[in-house]
């Protein structure tokens, strides 16, 4: 009864996805721009963003609140990281990105699965405010903010499956002016293979109810005919809708073992229960097709090297698929292969580096550890993005 029990769960968080693909999949280049909130498009995690997103079946931890909420059953114990992203460097705007989140495993003796609290923030410096009096400022500054704070649980089903949703409460603001709205995201994983090595992922993200502008931004004193006296006016914004995407991922580790196993045989292998972790150079390869309701789709592959989760250094690839609806010309293959349509030209890379806090390496896991990591995104403007990252791992 058990077991069937969560078969009916898995089954319907694959219906769920499924019955979305079809509104996923509807977009074209012709909606770009149409919805709002596109903060929520942003990964602001390092060690993600140096596979260029291609991580959505490999991803684990903390990180995963962003690309898979599945990912979160790979947190053993507690997690806390904090990123800062230099956005768009050398654009002399200021752009800064803040993320941070916890999560913590949920019983001891049972598995009850994981909860993650996460808060992203993003900041655009101080802008001049101008008028159509006034067009050339001296009227101060204002300080737009796009946050949102999301709340996480993800559950492993058995050893193969495991699943996650999330709740997002997203704020856009100016002096005089916001919007407020929701979102849920729901990703599920499978994992398989004599080790645990291979990966498959999906997860579909930000469904939520279309947003609106309020405040006094929107407001204007008037006098209504007829009337001696003036009045509050408040314009009604219109509405937009949340950029939904549906994210299908593969992923496989090579895995080389040290010297202690050197003499097991691949059936002792198999026994001893060994997985990513225990190996002595790790190599994974990683892709990721994401179609977006409101830009453009994108293909992503990604390969990471790892040495006995001391050193792990990465690198990816984002391509965008022109997709109907684009003028056809000579240089349409140069177009595709230098991404021009988006600022991002493809090419990521990342490091992350591991301190651990003891000395003795645990059999099928690491103990305490703090990492540290880097990621950067070349772009065809300004100098690209910067991700730097701490976490620590209990």
């Amino acid at each position: 009864m058990k077991n069937l029990y969560k078969s009916l769960i898995i089954c319907a968080i694959i219906a769920l996805v499924s019955a979305s693909t079809s509104m996923v999949f509807a977009g074209n280049r012709d909606r770009s721009g149409q919805a709002g909130a596109s903060h929520l498009l942003i990964d602001p995690w390092a060690r993600t963003s140096g596979m260029a997103g291609a991580g959505v079946a490999e991803v684990r931890g903390l990180e995963s609140v962003f690309s898979n909420v599945a990912g979160l059953t790979g947190v053993r114990k507690t997690e806390l990281a904090f990123n800062r992203t230099q956005y768009l460097v050398g654009s002399n705007c200021g752009i800064a990105i803040n993320s941070m989140a916890i999560a913590q495993k949920l019983g001891k003796q049972r598995d009850f699965g994981v909860i993650s609290v996460s808060f992203f923030s993003q900041s655009f410096g101080d802008i001049p405010i101008t008028t159509t009096e006034q067009p050339e400022g001296g009227l101060g500054t204002f300080s737009p903010t796009l946050t949102y704070i999301g709340l996480h649980y993800a559950k492993s089903f058995n050893n193969f499956i495991k699943g996650g949703i999330s709740i997002k409460v997203i704020n856009e603001r100016i002096s005089d002016s916001k919007a407020t709205g929701f979102a849920i995201d729901a990703g599920v994983q499978y994992v398989t293979g004599k080790y645990e090595n291979f990966k498959i992922g999906v997860t579909l993200k930000n469904i939520g109810l279309p947003m609106h502008y309020t405040g006094d931004g929107l407001s204007v004193r008037a006098r209504i005919p007829s009337q001696d006296f003036e009045q509050t006016l408040e314009m009604r914004s219109a509405e937009f809708e949340m950029p939904s995407l549906l994210s299908i991922g593969v992923s496989y580790d090579l895995l080389f073992f040290g010297k202690e196993y050197a003499e097991f045989t691949k059936e002792e292998l198999r026994e001893e229960g060994l997985t990513r972790d225990n190996a002595e150079h790790r190599l994974t390869f990683a892709g990721t097709f994401t179609a977006n309701s409101y830009t453009r789709d994108v293909f992503a592959i990604g390969l990471e090297y790892g040495f006995r989760n001391i050193f792990m250094i990465r690198a990816g690839y984002g391509l965008e698929n022109i997709g109907r609806g684009a003028k056809s010309n000579e240089n349409e293959t140069a177009a595709i292969l230098l991404n021009s349509d988006s600022f991002f030209t493809g090419p990521a890379v990342g490091a992350s580096v591991c301190i651990p806090f003891t000395k003795e390496r645990q059999k099928h896991a690491v103990g305490p550890r703090l990492y540290i990591d880097y990621g950067y995104r070349f772009t065809n403007r300004w100098r690209g993005n910067h991700y730097m990252g701490i976490k620590v791992a209990l």
